[in-house]
């Protein structure tokens, strides 16, 4: 064994051997170890940049097409005209504000960029203003996890908010509410800032913010109950006067806004969640929370625990579990839904194959929204009589807690591009009433001012879309039409929509129930136009209507004389033939295939006698799906909406 002076003197060699610059590093490495062992140091800042950058690469990620609608279903005018009409009601600046900041959801990235930012400062905000115990830190990622719920939940309802800039307007808020407290905060230690600020803030925030001055300020009377020098008696007094002044200006305000209710003096730029007469309650729990939580954060101010690292680390994973879970309930996840705003996309790009491969993908039965979609894109691609039963068909219902119209959802896009101007316009008209004006509305108000010979009126809409940031390159693209209508037929795509007129121009109603409409206005209307014919005909084919296919079928026949009749109207005209001896049908040209499927057909069904509809319609698709003779036979029970 080495004794302990051996030792001694190897220790001492071994540290003579170690370089001066080397013990410099060690000894630097050290130090900041430790200074990194100061979790409240260091952790903070993980949410303060982390968190909200993770929370707005998820909404760019997986809401991109959403995103993109939103700034669809906004407008944004850089005019004083357009202010005003903001301004005529509490709330209206930050609600212009919100506005503004949407319409840059055009670039879904650069949209969640800028809210991702104001989140980052709701966050810094927070760290700033409230002393919170690290151990309880996480509850401050809480609060834009709640900004975010509120986007995310909205699914169906973005087609029916009333309240415009409704996806920024919470944030917004939020942040200058958290700001009137900052100022308070920073000033409140003289005793003339503390007490004209809060009533500088009601005065002039109240127009401005609506009810989140009313927010700010109840953040500041609790700040001051919680951190104020003053005794109980000042503390009361300083509340009660400024609890007044809460009170009393939103009362004074509404004798200057005429449109507005005073049941809605208290609620000013916050959403109404109602449809028809009733309120859905669950869509505000996100703002609740978000509200209240900076009254926990004043109540946590200063408070300290005293833990062990292992404790604070279980705590911080407990919480963001917790967040997660709430964003995740909150987040609306439907196929459906993500599939007819792809597919609306695209028919604005006029992407109609891109239509076709949207419709098929997932595994959920279809909404009559996706299957007229589908068959627009068929129709517009010239394949409608080869393909249009080669797709599944389906009514399953928008997945909402409250009554959805395809009016509103997609009967804009349906009748514009099926040339019925009129009834686009007027729902066009009505919705801007009723949900505000919309970048969407002027697009099509438009282009059906165009359709219908009105250049003027199309140049008033168009004018007003080149003032936008990101609608002036389409704008540009119709006014050519507009100063020239000549041209309007150079364009393909207008030109196929103007064959699809009526030949009244009239307005009668629709009764809010687009596809029926859509079908017995061609199908009961007749045309020379072989467009509008080819359109009438599969109209009656779908209404399963056999004297009204065969007027239909003959006129078509006539007026396409050299070209091969589609198989999916040689298989109604086979079958109605079968059917019924009105019409001969010895002499007509039917494709082999046609009538061996229908012999096979019907060989089949002698096979399956004894089932019922639902279980023959099962065992029939795989053979027979994609016929007419299906369809007419065991498609039925289909709901419009």
């Amino acid at each position: 064994m080495r004794t302990k002076k051996a030792k001694h003197l190897e220790q001492k060699e071994t540290n003579a051997s170690v370089s001066p610059t080397t013990r410099t590093i060690t000894a630097r490495l050290k130090q900041t170890i430790n200074q990194a062992g100061n979790i409240s140091d260091w952790l903070p800042w993980i949410y303060v940049v982390i968190l909200p950058i993770i929370m707005g690469t998820a909404l760019a990620c997986l809401e991109n097409e959403t995103l993109f609608r939103i700034q669809e279903l906004n407008l944004f005018l850089p005019t004083r005209l357009f202010y005003e009409g903001f301004a005529a009601y509490p709330g209206g600046t930050l609600l212009w504000m919100a506005c503004f900041f949407t319409q840059f959801f055009f670039y879904p990235a650069l949209g969640v960029t800028i809210l991702t930012i104001m989140w980052i400062s709701i966050f810094a905000l927070s760290k700033k203003l409230f002393k919170i115990p690290v151990m309880l830190f996480p509850l401050i990622g809480l609060l834009p996890a709640c900004l975010l719920a509120s986007i995310v939940q909205m699914g169906y309802f973005i087609f029916y908010i009333k309240l415009q800039g409704y996806f920024f307007a919470a944030t917004i808020g939020i942040l200058l509410a958290l700001c009137a407290l900052l100022v308070y905060k920073q000033t409140f230690q003289n005793r003339f800032c503390k007490w004209t600020w809060p009533l500088l803030w009601m005065a002039a925030g109240y127009p401005l913010f609506g009810a989140y001055a009313l927010l700010g300020s109840l953040y500041i009377i609790l700040y001051e109950w919680k951190n104020g020098s003053d005794g109980i008696f000042g503390k009361s007094v300083f509340s009660a006067v400024n609890l007044i002044v809460m009170t009393g200006v939103p009362l004074l305000a509404y004798q200057f806004y005429s449109q507005t209710s005073i049941n809605e003096i208290y609620m000013a730029a916050l959403p109404g969640f109602d449809i028809a007469g009733k309120t859905y309650t669950n869509f505000r729990i996100p703002f609740y929370i978000a509200f209240a939580l900076p009254i926990i954060f004043i109540i946590l101010h200063k408070t300290h625990f005293n833990c062990k690292r292992w404790q604070i680390i279980t705590v911080h994973l407990i919480i963001l579990a917790g967040t997660a879970l709430f964003v995740k309930h909150f987040w609306y996840h439907d196929e459906n839904f993500s599939k007819e705003l792809r597919m609306n996309r695209a028919i604005e790009e006029e992407d109609w194959e891109k239509v076709l491969r949207i419709s098929l993908e997932g595994s959920a039965e279809p909404t009559r929204q996706i299957v007229m979609f589908r068959d627009l894109a068929l129709f517009h691609l010239g394949r409608s009589g080869n393909e249009m039963f080669h797709y599944r068909q389906g009514s399953a219902l928008p997945n909402a807690p409250f009554p959805i119209r395809l009016v509103q959802t997609g009967g804009k896009t349906l009748y514009y591009n099926y040339g019925q101007a009129n009834y686009c316009y007027r729902w066009c008209m009505e919705d801007g009433v009723t949900f505000g004006w919309k970048a969407e509305y002027l697009k099509f108000m438009a282009r059906t001012a165009l359709i219908n010979g009105e250049p003027q009126l199309a140049t008033k809409y168009l004018n007003m879309l080149k003032q936008t940031l990101f609608h002036k390159k389409w704008a540009e693209k119709y006014a050519v039409y507009a100063a020239h209508p000549e041209k309007i037929d150079e364009d393909p795509s207008l030109k196929f929509i103007r064959s699809l007129r009526p030949k009244t121009n009239e307005l009668a109603s629709d009764q809010s129930v687009i596809e029926l409409f859509l079908l017995r206005q061609f199908a009961y209307n007749d045309s020379d136009d072989p467009v509008f014919q080819e359109q009438a005909l599969i109209a009656a084919l779908q209404m399963k209507e056999i004297d009204l296919f065969w007027d239909r079928f003959a006129h078509y026949a006539a007026l396409n004389p050299h070209i091969e009749m589609p198989i999916h109207y040689q298989e109604a005209a086979y079958l109605y033939g079968h059917l019924e001896n009105k019409v001969d049908i010895s002499r007509m040209p039917f494709d082999k295939g046609v009538k061996d499927t229908y012999e096979r057909f019907m060989a089949f069904s002698q096979q399956c006698a004894g089932m019922t509809e639902e279980e023959m319609a099962v065992a029939f698709y795989p053979q027979f799906g994609h016929t007419f003779y299906y369809f007419y036979f065991l498609v039925r029970g289909l709901h419009t909406y």
